[in-house]
């Protein structure tokens, strides 16, 4: 057996995981963690407004929402090099370019496309589908492996980029950055490859005849599977940006309320340990019905927060569902999706998710300014949630219905009453 082999030796088995890995934590590292501690820096030294900076953020999230379905498209047809190597030169080539603007169109432009092409080809919708096709009979643990590692993204880029921008400004901060995501990213784009699935030379793959693609899209169960992912994406998205200013409107300090954020994202970490026994004892659905539960109580503690205890209830229930939702959905959509097509349709998923990951931070803020306080915001962050759980039974559904059709009525007999 495939899990056999990959036992002796164990970094011969596991180093293309490892290495994709580190492409997560460089990939992640800069576009996605860095630029919150790259704003008051650039927004001091140039005088550009807040609104006009963060607007290179979500320009370079909804980019790499259609640029990761072109890469998802090029992973299934020519495989992982072409993909990880080229998002790595064209994405380091803008974001450099960004640390040279000098009006905020520049920036925005540069950082837009440098973060979307990055965001497309780098983050997880394609390790992911790189280490499905690595690891066929070990999905779980690779991904454990993987997102393991890639949760060292915050730990490791939040102080880098905070040390380098009071050695150095923004702008060559940017640049250092730049440099510490190639040497991240750089090992596992040359020597990571997973063959292409269509096309000549494609892996075969024992699946039903492929319709096309929109058709495919327009399945109930394919669907649902959508509107599961961008809710719970919109929600984590909103939740993860705003908690710091969430947990200071319950009294404690600003310092406090980013050592709790800090280990929030450290209880990440053991939740993306236990992912294979869980999955072994719940399943995947069951999983990911528990982290969404987790979620909507840890989002209830911080709107119910006063207690520390509450507040430590939010760090934990939070941090451990992040941690084990984003390996979580890659496992679910690799079993809905299957292999053939797999680059193409997470590309897809990750065109939905990036909108809504845009959306969700926005409307909370537009929330928070119409009310006065993120009562409200918090309260549709857990009802999105529990869309999210709605919408996982509705899948679930659906899929049980394309496996197990009705069967058809038996034709009657002649003279046999209706």
């Amino acid at each position: 057996m495939a899990s056999r082999a990959l036992d002796p030796p164990r970094w011969r088995a596991w180093w293309p995981a490892i290495l994709l890995g580190f492409v997560t934590i460089g990939a992640y590292g800069v576009p996605h963690y860095s630029f919150g501690v790259l704003l008051p820096s650039l927004r001091e030294s140039t005088g550009w407004s807040t609104g006009a900076a963060s607007a290179a953020y979500s320009v370079g999230a909804l980019a790499g929402g259609f640029v990761g379905l072109v890469a998802g498209r090029m992973l299934d047809r020519a495989g992982s090099r072409p993909v990880l190597l080229g998002s790595l030169v064209l994405g380091s080539a803008g974001l450099l370019l960004a640390s040279w603007a000098r009006s905020p169109l520049e920036f925005i432009v540069a950082w837009g496309a440098g973060g979307g092409i990055v965001a497309g080809g780098l983050f997880y919708h394609v390790t992911m589908a790189v280490t499905v096709r690595l690891y066929p009979d070990n999905r779980a643990a690779a991904f454990s492996v993987l997102t393991l590692l890639g949760a060292l993204a915050s730990p490791i880029f939040y102080p880098i980029a905070g040390w380098l921008v009071e050695a150095l400004d923004w702008r060559g901060a940017l640049r250092v950055l730049v440099a510490l995501m190639v040497l991240c990213v750089l090992p596992g784009a040359l020597a990571v490859r997973s063959r292409p699935s269509l096309g000549t030379g494609a892996v075969e793959v024992d699946e039903p005849p492929r319709h096309p693609l929109r058709a495919e899209l327009a399945q109930p169960h394919m669907l649902w599977l959508l509107v599961m992912v961008m809710c719970a994406s919109g929600a984590m998205s909103a939740l993860i940006l705003h908690q710091v200013p969430a947990m200071q409107a319950t009294g404690i300090s600003l310092g406090a309320a980013s050592a709790l954020a800090g280990a929030r994202g450290l209880f990440q970490m053991p939740g993306r340990v236990v992912l294979t026994p869980l999955t072994r004892w719940a399943g995947v659905p069951g999983a990911t019905l528990l982290c969404y539960t987790l979620f909507i109580v840890g989002t209830v503690a911080l709107l119910s927060a006063g207690p520390l205890v509450l507040l430590g209830l939010f760090v934990v229930a939070t941090g451990l569902a992040v941690g084990l939702l984003s390996p979580l959905h890659g496992l679910y959509s690799a079993e809905v999706y299957g292999e053939a097509r797999l680059g193409t349709l997470m590309g897809v998923q990750q065109v939905a998710v990036a909108g809504a990951g845009a959306a969700g931070p926005w409307l909370a803020g537009v929330g928070y300014d119409i009310s006065g306080s993120y009562a409200i915001p918090l309260v549709v962050i857990a009802l999105v949630q529990a869309a999210a759980v709605g919408a996982l039974a509705m899948q679930r559904r659906a899929t049980r219905s394309v496996a197990h059709p009705p069967l058809a009525a038996p034709p009657q007999a002649v003279g046999e009453r209706e």
